[in-house]
């Protein structure tokens, strides 16, 4: 009986074994089938993640399959690497990755697929594999890796970024070879040594983008013959730090490594896998300069599970990971001498230098260059009160004080005829109501007005801190110096004295001051304001106030070579009482004939015109500006 019910029980445990495992069909091509079970794209679900982005003939590259956010896990799959025409390459050489036993299938010319076709218990969040070029043709330039994944009763096909064949030594290709540092405090943050250089005098340039809220991709180029690289520290001391280094091998080839350093001795957070924790790492050498590029995640990393006492199931301890999503501190590492010495890995102690003086705050949120917003509101109120001040209001102001002076005088001349309109000789003033300065002093009243606040709004943008970075500092401080121009303008015209007198010349030129400097740094600032983060105004606004500024020019030079052309005698002022009409019945007064008073109005109107025309469709650009 007991042996009955014991072959019994090995029948159904046969059975149930033989009907638990997947069939793959076609494992080596582009289109594994399983019987009964759809296909769908799965790139929404799953990733392939390589460790690596070149390869070298025999290099094992280490990747993994993931998911991209909660599902119901990877099950059974198959995995394999594809050339440009399909054909599999390369081997997988895994026995074992935790509880799965991986299967391997042969191909043609030696490559291999990797497999699993049954899963007991729960399915898996992340599987790390490794891949080894081995057999591969001699012109292969990259390869691409495609998974086929059993979950949730379908197929999931994914598909990898490339694979690529790493280039010959001692080239540095050009999108790698500097870090922008105009860019620095606009859309990368930036660590340089030595402070404020300028490339290509920079000895060392880190540069790094927020790509998204946990992830941000960093940039070294540095000028040493050994290894660069960069430090991650909880303090502003060095020891017991994450470190990430880019180092050459005896071909010059230049590899990432993500590595922990107690003092001076660097060590592997994975040994088996350098770049654990690292994505889309990438290096170069060219004999004088070291480039490297790699992507990390910005909270600790660790693998999908991780074990109560902080480690991850591959043994790796978390602590050894910087939190960069806390303030912490930044410091350069490069130096000309070898990573391997006769005792071990060592990094030169003079070569690691804290050169920030405050934590590093990768939570500011530093936005790339490709506009992934809406312009910002503030941004919008304080781009559109300059246009207003300055463009419109400012240059009629300057225009009407500079050449309407005799126009529209404060005094008016008058000339004495007789009966016949025969001039006498004598001449006399009279103050008028409406005169020059009467336009010109409350236009720079409101435009210091619209310049303060336009201040303020751009201040609360930035919650009330001074903007940094090279690109940004230019339009920063010229704006202050405007900003001081504007307020003083007003307040210097509000004291103007007598004219005519000594202290009225020393007021003149000091107010001519103010007002000019003030108008031509504007202009330039309204220009470095089109092109930031937060309002990058598309090419035809640079255009148009270009435009505009060689019309106001021209319009300007006709007023001066009018002025220089009718230069007039300076008249002394009579007072009113020298001319009484009762006692000349036949004499009268008439008002002074100024030249160019019957086409200076013509032309300014023509220029208040288009300027005004000018400046709306600055705003709507403003208003309407969503990025792009």
């Amino acid at each position: 009986m007991y042996s009955s019910l014991l072959s019994l029980g090995l029948i159904f445990y046969s059975f149930n074994l033989i009907y638990s495992q997947i069939a793959f069909e076609g494992v080596c091509t582009t289109d594994v089938k399983v019987n009964g079970l759809p296909t769908v794209d799965g790139n929404d679900e799953f990733e392939i993640d390589l460790y690596e982005t070149k390869f070298l003939p025999d290099n094992t590259i280490y990747l993994a399959i993931k998911q991209k956010h909660p599902n119901d896990g990877i099950r059974e799959f198959v995995l394999r690497g594809f050339d440009a025409d399909n054909n599999v390459v390369g081997r997988f050489d895994d026995g074992q990755t935790e509880r799965l036993a991986l299967r391997h299938h042969q191909c043609s010319n030696e490559a291999a697929a990797v497999y699993v076709d049954r899963v007991e218990g729960d399915s898996y969040r992340e599987i790390p594999l490794a891949w080894r070029a081995t057999g591969l043709p001699a012109n292969l330039d990259e390869v691409v890796f495609r998974a086929d994944i059993v979950s949730n009763k379908q197929i999931y096909r994914v598909k990898s970024a490339p694979l690529k064949a790493r280039i010959a030594p001692g080239i540095i290709p050009s999108d790698n070879e500097a870090v922008n540092i105009d860019y620095c405090g606009e859309s990368q943050g930036c660590l340089i040594v030595p402070q404020n250089c300028n490339n290509p005098k920079c000895e060392y340039a880190l540069s790094w983008q927020v790509i998204d809220n946990n992830t941000a991709r960093f940039h070294i180029v540095a000028r040493a013959h050994g290894f660069v690289g960069v430090g991650f520290s909880i303090d502003d001391k060095r020891g017991d730090d994450q470190v990430i280094l880019c180092s050459k091998d005896a071909q010059n080839h230049v590899y990432v490594r993500n590595m922990f350093v107690g003092v001076q001795t660097p060590q592997y957070i994975q040994r088996e896998r350098p770049a654990y924790g690292l994505r889309d790492t990438d290096g170069y050498s060219n004999g004088t300069h070291i480039s490297c590029k790699f992507t990390r995640k910005l909270s600790p990393y660790a693998d999908a599970s991780v074990e109560n006492a902080g480690k991850a199931p591959d043994g790796v301890d978390r602590d050894k990971f910087i939190n960069l999503k806390e303030p912490h501190y930044m410091y350069p590492i490069y130096t000309n001498h070898d990573l391997m010495t006769p005792q071990g890995m060592r990094i030169p102690s003079q070569d690691i230098q804290i050169v920030n003086n405050h934590p590093i705050n990768f939570e500011r949120g530093i936005w790339p260059k490709s506009h992934p917003r809406d312009g910002a509101f503030l941004a919008k109120i304080h781009a559109i009160l300059n246009i207003i001040a300055w463009i419109l209001l400012a240059s009629a102001g300057v225009m009407v004080a500079r050449y309407f002076d005799l126009i529209w005088p404060e005094y008016e001349r008058r000339v004495v005829v007789d009966a016949n309109g025969v001039v006498t000789g004598e001449k006399l003033q009279r103050r008028n109501r409406f005169s020059f300065f009467n336009v010109f002093q409350p236009i720079m009243i409101t435009v210091a007005i619209l310049t303060w606040l336009a201040f303020l709004a751009i201040l609360l943008e930035l919650n009330w801190k001074w903007t940094y970075g090279t690109h940004h500092m230019w339009h920063s401080v010229l704006g202050v110096i405007v900003l001081v121009c504007s307020f003083l303008a007003p307040l210097v015209g509000i004291l103007r004295p007598k004219p005519r007198t000594r202290r009225y010349c020393f007021w003149y030129w000091i107010h001519w001051l103010i007002v000019s400097l003030a108008h031509c740094l504007a202009v330039p600032v309204i220009f470095l304001g089109m092109d930031n983060r937060r309002l990058d105004l598309w090419t035809w606004c640079s255009w148009l106030l270009f435009g505009w500024c060689i019309f106001h020019f021209i319009v300007q030079l006709i007023f001066e070579i009018h002025a220089c052309c009718c230069a007039r005698q300076d008249y002394e002022r009579f007072e009113d009482a020298d001319y009484y009409p009762e006692k000349h019945p036949d004499q009268r007064a008439r008002r002074e004939t100024v030249p160019g008073e019957s086409w200076k109005p013509a032309l300014l109107s023509i220029y208040l015109f288009i300027t005004l025309v000018v400046v709306i469709l600055l705003i709507l650009a403003v208003i309407l500006y969503q990025g792009y």
